[in-house]
């Protein structure tokens, strides 16, 4: 189990981007999920995984969504990692308690436009290095993330749906 890291800060929670962001995020990964032979079960807000999914019957999904609007256009490879906040530990702690036969965790990092996303599987995140990352406009001095190496993920290319989440 990750344990949380002494003296790290979380980012406030600030409820426009919220707002803004999460809909959108969820809305376009259910599309996907379902052009890909899935079965939406949950999506209602409980703090936990944001999409929760079946495929072929017995394969459960849990999905996680962040938009990176900072990101247009192709991939800047000068940017060698995707940064989540290490505070998604909990998501994969919350998962390996499951224990729920075959079942996938996945994290998602979106485009801006939702035109693409790099997908994250649990295991890959939680192979990454945790560190401090640089603080600037939106990140606060403290305030810890995995670092995955972009290579490490797979880039996906998304269309924007307009089924509601």
């Amino acid at each position: 189990m990750l344990q949380p890291i002494k003296g790290a800060v979380n980012r406030k929670f600030r409820p426009n981007s919220y707002k803004e962001n999460d809909s959108k995020a969820k809305r376009v990964i259910i599309k996907y999920l379902k052009d890909n032979g899935h079965t939406i079960l949950d999506t209602k807000e409980n703090y936990s995984f944001d999409i929760t999914s079946t495929k072929t019957g017995d394969e459960t999904y849990f999905s996680e969504v962040e938009m990176k609007n900072q990101w247009k256009g192709d991939w800047n490879t000068n940017w060698r990692e995707i940064r989540i906040p290490y505070r998604k530990h909990k998501l994969i702690n919350r998962f390996k308690q499951l224990n729920k036969g075959v079942s996938y965790l996945n994290f998602y990092i979106i485009r801006g436009d939702c035109g693409a996303a790099w997908r994250i599987k649990d295991d890959v995140l939680e192979a990454s290095e945790v560190r401090e990352a640089d603080f600037g406009y939106r990140i606060q001095q403290g305030e810890q993330f995995f670092h995955v190496p972009y290579e490490k993920a797979e880039l996906i290319y998304l269309t924007e749906g307009n089924d509601d989440p």
